[in-house]
C-alpha cells in the first residue's frame, strides 16, 4: 500500500472546468480527467513562466513532483487534443491558498495585460482603478 498523496497548494481555482472539440455534444464525448493541482501546475509553469523549483516552491511540493505532476498534465492534454476527447478539471489533492495572509492585492488590466499589485485597505476599489501602464479604466481582480 502506497503512501497517501499529500495536499498541494493551489494559489487559484480555474476559470473553467470543461473543455471539448468544438460542434460535438459532450455526452458523446469520452472524458480526460484533469486534476487540480494539474491546472495549477500548468498555470505556474506555461502562463506565469516559473522555472520549475519556483513552481515547486510556491506548490510546496519537490521539484521532481513538481515535474511528475507537470508532465502528466501536459500527456493528458496532448491525448485529449489528438484523439479528440474532452478536458474535466476535477478533484486531486489539493488546499486553497489563502490570500488573506497577504496584504496585497492583484490586478490585471485587460486591455494590455499589465498586471500589478495594491496595499489591503487603501480605500480603492478595482471599478475606479485605471491601468498604471496604459490608462485603461478596464482593470479587474487577478485573487
Amino acid at each position: 500500500m502506497g503512501r497517501p498523496n499529500k495536499e498541494r497548494r493551489v494559489e487559484q481555482l480555474p476559470p473553467d472546468t470543461h473543455y471539448k472539440p468544438a460542434g460535438i455534444p459532450l455526452r458523446q464525448l469520452e472524458e480526460i480527467i484533469l486534476t487540480i493541482e494539474e491546472m495549477e501546475a500548468l498555470r505556474l509553469a506555461d502562463i506565469e513562466l516559473l522555472d520549475q523549483a519556483s513552481a515547486a516552491e510556491r506548490m510546496e511540493v519537490s521539484r521532481p513532483t513538481f515535474h511528475r505532476i507537470l508532465n502528466k498534465a501536459h500527456q493528458k492534454i496532448a491525448n485529449a487534443l489528438w484523439k479528440g476527447h474532452a478536458l474535466r478539471v476535477d478533484g486531486g489533492s489539493y488546499r486553497i491558498a489563502h490570500h488573506c495572509q497577504t496584504s496585497l492585492r492583484h490586478f490585471i488590466c485587460e486591455t494590455c495585460g499589465h498586471k500589478w499589485t495594491l496595499a489591503r485597505g487603501t480605500g480603492q476599489r478595482c471599478h475606479d482603478l485605471t491601468c498604471p501602464n496604459c490608462q485603461a479604466p478596464t482593470v479587474c481582480r487577478e485573487d
